[in-house]
């Protein structure tokens, strides 16, 4: 995964997810599935109150624990094979958006990391790095629009067209499906467990000075997410 991504699952996990509602959009063809609002505002700020707490007393020390016994170069083969199972689920999209250029590009790392077993990010030295793609860029490829603003349990501030999105993830994603069928379940949640727990490792310090500095947490975190999605999205047009 990139860093860009490594940065949104960080906060994602600790409470502040990727939010992926941005302006709406002028084209007159697009659908939206809801006006975009943010309708349950005090639901959204206890769920992330609820966030905050378990990245305070779960996700924070066990990063913190992991950053601190874990050798530099573990942890580097750590990001880059949780980051290759990515992949997988990023050329699905590159598919469903047919963006054959992108495909071309992800295939490729993949297949050349692969030969390193996913720990070695073989393809950086070509200076050639993975395209990330998700399914709510696919729903905003085909028109439709953020719809309500939300914060989630775990998955923190969203929208409706991205919680669709991340349900997607959750049940198609290529890697996580086989895995599931070679019944090996548990392997992929301790896989996913330790992918989080080294995303969130990257940023220690950051959320804890955001969240003291900030008047509004709720609303900073969730402008920032806002406005990196929209980022997202516009480069992908």
């Amino acid at each position: 995964m990139s860093k860009k991504n490594i940065f949104l699952i960080a906060l994602l996990i600790s409470g502040c997810g990727e939010d992926f509602s941005g302006s709406k959009e002028a084209k007159i063809d697009e659908f939206d599935f809801f006006e975009p609002s943010d309708p349950l505002d005090e639901f959204s700020r206890a769920m992330m109150e609820l966030n905050f707490f378990l990245d305070d007393y779960i996700l924070l020390p066990a990063a913190t624990a992991y950053k601190a016994l874990t050798p530099e170069i573990v942890q580097l083969g750590v990001g880059n094979f949780t980051n290759h199972l990515k992949v997988p689920f990023y050329l699905l999209n590159d598919v469903f958006q047919w963006r054959w250029d992108r495909f071309a590009q992800n295939f490729w790392i993949f297949t050349v990391n692969t030969a390193g077993l996913g720990v070695v990010n073989v393809a950086a030295q070509f200076d050639v790095y993975v395209q990330p793609n998700d399914f709510g860029i696919t729903l905003h490829q085909w028109g439709a629009g953020p719809g309500f603003d939300v914060t989630l349990p775990i998955l923190g501030p969203t929208n409706f067209r991205d919680a669709v999105g991340g349900l997607v993830k959750l049940v198609g994603d290529p890697v996580s499906v086989l895995a599931v069928q070679a019944n090996y379940c548990w392997e992929s949640y301790a896989v996913a467990g330790v992918e989080i727990v080294h995303s969130r490792s990257g940023y220690l310090g950051m959320m804890e000075g955001l969240r003291k500095e900030s008047y509004d947490p709720y609303v900073t975190i969730k402008s920032i997410l806002q406005q990196k999605r929209q980022a997202e999205l516009e480069e992908r047009k």
